[in-house]
């Protein structure tokens, strides 16, 4: 039997955690029933907070626990929610991060999920590791932890004695991942189509949106930006936007590096990926003419640009994500 806590922390989604013990109370169900055909539970799993105590999700919603830290007794893993919102306070719970550093050091696996794997980089364990997160926060996670290794594309990232997952929901492929690895691929498939959850999420980069970076005050770039912005569609130069922005195109290229993260005719490759996704999911345009549209003329070219950014191709976006 594998033992679980899931930690319950104020700010906490509350879905994230009470989905996953959902989720692992109906896999021992099943693997019971129709799998291992023997009465055997696979999982425990127990909600525990720092002292036992309700904590407040973020959403204002009480969680109580059912166990505090220190009376969990024997675990074999540690499942660390989605938190919302700002993680300063978490992450200066000194007495929590150094549970997780010591249960980790006892051979525990720790599991987080989104902001969770903020937590679990506090420790330090997860330094020289790869580990992944909300592709949102991944800026700022590589800022707080800069010697962790971070694939922000992938949707779990498994490290042996670490598994982190993505965005928000990334919970309920990391709990199907769990049952997988602690009980069969078998039972993921049963679960997959009872709890009608997709078990073949493996990136994050197909719901991954363009940040503008606009939260600047660097006016030149500003103006570079504002003009990419309205004339996506048009061709361009990096000449003529050193123009519009009226600095020397070498300047230009390192001023908007710095300030967006991306050279200007990488930015407007984003936006033009934007605008595409966009009529993907709201129209029935071809991709042909979304090409063209978006201001590319090479449908070929534009179209590996698109699977390689997104990790579907235009066909297989349009078939998840549209809304008509």
């Amino acid at each position: 039997m594998i033992n679980i806590a899931i930690l319950a922390i104020d700010n906490c989604m509350e879905s994230s955690v009470m989905g996953p013990k959902d989720i692992f109370t109906i896999a021992s169900m099943e693997w019971g029933k129709t799998i291992s055909m023997r009465e055997e539970t696979l999982f425990r799993s127990i909600v525990v907070s720092l002292d036992g105590k309700p904590v407040t999700s973020f959403t204002g919603t009480a969680i109580s626990p059912s166990n505090r830290l220190d009376t969990c007794g024997p675990l074999d893993l540690i499942f660390i929610p989605v938190i919302y919102g700002n993680l300063d306070s978490l992450l200066a719970q000194k007495e929590l991060v150094e549970w997780l550093y010591a249960m980790s050091q006892s051979g525990v696996i720790i599991c987080a999920v989104c902001a969770g794997t903020f937590l679990a980089a506090q420790t330090g364990l997860l330094d020289g590791r790869t580990a992944t997160t909300h592709w949102g926060l991944a800026d700022q996670f590589q800022k707080c932890f800069p010697r962790v290794v971070l694939n922000k594309e992938k949707m779990i990232v498994d490290e042996g004695e670490f598994i982190t997952a993505g965005g928000v929901t990334a919970y309920l492929d990391l709990s199907l991942y769990i049952t997988g690895r602690f009980g069969s691929a078998e039972l993921v498939s049963m679960l997959s189509k009872l709890l009608l959850i997709d078990p073949a999420r493996r990136l994050q980069t197909p719901y991954k949106t363009f940040d503008y970076h606009t939260g600047h005050d660097d006016a030149a770039v500003l103006r570079a930006q504002q003009w990419l912005l309205n004339h996506s569609e048009q061709s361009t130069s990096l000449a003529r936007l050193a123009d519009i922005a009226g600095l020397e195109p070498r300047t230009l290229n390192r001023r908007f590096k710095k300030a967006t993260g991306n050279t200007p005719l990488e930015y407007l490759q984003n936006l033009r990926l934007g605008k595409a996704r966009t009529m993907l999911e709201t129209t029935s345009n071809s991709f042909e003419s979304i090409t063209l549209h978006v201001g590319y003329e090479d449908v070929s070219s534009f179209r590996r640009l698109f699977t390689r950014s997104t990790g579907l191709s235009p066909s297989a976006y349009r078939k998840r994500f549209s809304i008509k």
